[in-house]
């Protein structure tokens, strides 16, 4: 029976180390130089195990080899499941065809509805008109409809209709300045429009070929495909040649015109209220270039990345908190949680939004320095990995995924990053999205533009970055 054991060990043993040099080789991240010694490896401990097995015929050297091959088992075993796990990652499906819209029903808390079918043959006012939406909620209930024609209607209208059908990035707009409006309402029921985007897969080398990705970041947390206004606009450009990045940050009330979208011009946050394609083409159209890429997070992504790789260090040039957090003049250690406010507060810093984009490239910053280091590849990996699955869209594709790590694996390059922030005069105006209401803009400094435009076009070009 010992002799049949030893037997099934050694052939487990094998079977193992074999499943672990395929798992590694299709999964192919890892530089030829990695691959070689680690298949090298794998065919030297094969070899002299079998030696051992064939030659070996006291009791006490079997027991060692048995010893020596189950952690050799243990370890192929561990290491296959982290190669699973990564392989699990980039099957994944992250360029989503299509972004969900949500609607609330809203009513008074002093109502008595609590579902949408309570509304039947009610008076329902209607905010911004969208076809698709009313269309389904016809299919749900009848409805007398009154349209709403500003933002300041919907909070006093509240109380002379019977609910109010909206769009769930207004709604929060809306209870972003009036609390009461909050406080004083509830929904009863929301309906999930599914849009198409149309933006096309690009092919580029991204190891060979200089490119531009934008970093839209709504504000919101939960699923990410939830369409939502795009709090963060930031061009990164990177030219894999010169090993130059510049992050170009465009403040979120930047008064531009959306592409596509009427006449009127608007805050570029509210782009991403009609989706990434409009986002991404209206950033085109504002600095006169060619957007590759989208990478586009939510407050979760953030929180779950800063937490996996165990933190970051971001400088502040000033003294400020607000909500509870608060963040000292120089360097500060932050997880996930303080990361996001870090990138989020603005009302209380000196420079407002301006102080609040450079901050933003900050967390970028340390995020990529810290991700690209050897030390958290190795160690937090796997954390890596679960922490972005399912936390972010791109239409990166995940073959240029891997050949993007493969080739920072097989460098460890440093790399040279600059932030640039485009400016403009505050302002007041009314917007596409906010009909009936002057509120905050920022009016773009043209010449902040197109010093902006000739940075990304010279680190295209493979100029080094001239502030």
């Amino acid at each position: 029976m010992s002799k049949i054991m030893y037997k099934i060990l050694f052939s487990i043993f094998i079977i193992s180390f074999i499943i672990l040099g395929i798992e590694i080789y299709i999964l192919g991240i890892l530089p030829n130089k990695y691959l070689l010694t680690i298949i090298s490896l794998i065919i030297l401990i094969l070899i002299l195990i079998t030696i051992c097995f064939i030659k070996c015929k006291k009791t006490a050297l079997k027991i060692i080899i048995s010893i020596i091959e189950i952690l050799l088992i243990s370890v192929s075993i561990i290491s296959c499941i982290y190669l699973q796990s990564t392989n699990n990652f980039f099957n994944k499906k992250y360029d989503i065809k299509t972004e969900n819209d949500v609607y609330y029903l809203i009513t008074e808390k002093k109502n008595n509805y609590k579902k949408i079918d309570d509304l039947n043959n009610k008076k329902i006012g209607i905010f911004m008109e969208n076809d698709d939406s009313i269309k389904a909620l016809n299919k749900k209930i009848d409805f007398k409809k009154e349209i709403i024609n500003s933002v300041s209607n919907v909070a006093n209208d509240i109380n002379k209709i019977d609910a109010i059908f909206l769009n769930s990035s207004y709604y929060d707009l809306i209870c972003e300045d009036n609390t009461s409006f909050k406080n004083n309402t509830k929904i009863i029921g929301k309906i999930v429009l599914e849009n198409k985007k149309d933006l096309n897969n690009n092919n580029i080398n991204i190891t060979k070929e200089p490119f531009n990705i934008l970093i839209s970041g709504i504000d919101t947390g939960g699923p990410i495909n939830y369409v939502a206004r795009s709090d963060v606009n930031i061009v990164m450009t990177i030219n894999p040649k010169t090993n130059e990045i510049l992050l170009t940050h465009i403040p979120r009330d930047f008064y531009v015109k959306l592409h596509g979208i009427g006449n009127t011009k608007d805050k570029l946050t509210h782009a991403g209220i009609y989706g990434i394609d409009t986002s991404v083409k209206t950033v085109e159209d504002l600095l006169n270039i060619d957007i590759d890429y989208y990478f586009r997070v939510n407050f979760t992504t953030l929180k779950k990345v800063v937490d996996a790789i165990g933190g970051i260090d971001v400088y502040s040039d000033q003294n400020f908190g607000e909500y509870g957090y608060s963040f000292k003049k120089g360097i500060n250690h932050l997880d996930g949680e303080n990361a996001l406010m870090f990138s989020r507060i603005r009302h209380v810093l000196n420079g407002g939004d301006r102080a609040r984009g450079k901050h933003q490239e900050a967390v970028i910053t340390a995020i990529f320095e810290k991700v690209t280091s050897s030390e958290v590849l190795l160690k937090n990996y796997n954390q890596l990995l679960e922490s972005l699955s399912n936390s972010f869209q791109t239409n990166l594709s995940t073959k240029s995924m891997k050949q993007f790590i493969k080739y920072q694996l097989n460098g460890m390059y440093k790399w040279n990053i600059n932030s640039i922030s485009v400016d403009g005069e505050s302002s007041k105006g009314s917007c596409y999205s906010l009909p009936g209401i002057q509120t905050y803009i920022m009016i773009p400094d043209e010449s902040t533009v197109e010093k902006a435009h000739n940075n990304i076009t010279d680190i295209i070009n493979g100029k080094t970055f001239n502030q």
